[in-house]
């Protein structure tokens, strides 16, 4: 056991360095960054790194990103928690048909639909707006459906029956019976596409290059590269530490989201 806790928190030493690197760069000099070998903590923190830093990456810059994270959120649950419902609860023909062909996009590399969805974009007229950022990964919501389907799938039969007895139709009994169960498995998705989307690069870079819909990963990559001779490293890690404090954020309140989702259950 003692062998067991102690791996554990090596493992976990291992995996934090980087992120104590970064937090600790953020706080140096540029001359302390940069020296060799590298000193675990600033000689004396510099804060106004990241006042430099949210200057560089403006609020604009925030906001966008929460735009584009929470619209990917919202059109993911509005396509795929119906379209789940129906495939778990309402019979029909064609449901394996259906539930087959919702598995193939988990078998096709990412990057092969960027094209595909940058030549749609642009023929849409979508390209440098949101809906052209938000629409093309909200819709790729299979595996969206595919988890919502097997939660509904679980739920008791009677509690559907009971409602349709009563006369409600199958919208009253998705939104006032199955969706409040659901809880759990909807805050423990959100959470995870909330991840997902924030920390996207390549497909905001392509659909909203301008200045107007930059998103955060798009404004850090010049200090990422080196591109930016004006910016400080300290300054490009403190820019690091403020894209990274959303998702730390998000990722402590969904912890007992994660623990319900992996128990199996949304019925307390």
């Amino acid at each position: 056991m003692l062998l067991r806790y102690l791996a554990i928190a090596v493992i976990g030493l291992l995996m934090a360095v980087p992120l104590l690197f970064m937090l600790s760069g953020s706080l140096k000099s540029a001359a302390e960054v940069s020296q060799f070998p590298p000193s675990l903590l600033p000689s004396v923190p510099i804060w106004q790194n990241f006042a430099d830093a949210w200057e560089f990456l403006t609020p604009r810059v925030v906001v966008n990103s929460f735009i584009f994270a929470f619209g990917v959120i919202l059109v993911q649950l509005a396509i795929s928690i119906p379209a789940a419902f129906a495939l778990a609860k309402i019979p029909f023909r064609w449901t394996g048909l259906i539930l087959g062909v919702l598995i193939i996009p988990h078998f096709v590399p990412g990057n092969l639909s960027l094209i595909p969805l940058y030549v749609i974009t642009n023929e849409l007229g979508l390209l440098n707006t949101y809906a052209g950022m938000i629409l093309p990964i909200g819709g790729q919501c299979a595996f969206a459906v595919l988890l919502f389907r097997q939660f509904f799938v679980t739920l008791p039969k009677g509690l559907t029956d009971a409602a349709r007895l009563d006369g409600a139709g199958w919208f009253r009994v998705l939104t006032s019976i199955t969706m409040p169960l659901a809880g759990p498995a909807m805050a423990t998705y959100c959470s995870v596409t909330f991840l997902t989307a924030w920390n996207m690069y390549i497909w905001p870079l392509l659909a909203a290059p301008d200045p107007a819909h930059r998103v955060l990963n798009v404004a850090l990559a010049p200090l990422a590269s080196g591109s930016n001779v004006q910016i400080s490293p300290a300054v490009a890690l403190a820019g690091a530490v403020i894209a990274m404090l959303p998702v730390l954020l998000v990722f402590v309140v969904s912890q007992k989201w994660y623990v319900k989702g992996v128990a199996g259950t949304g019925i307390d």
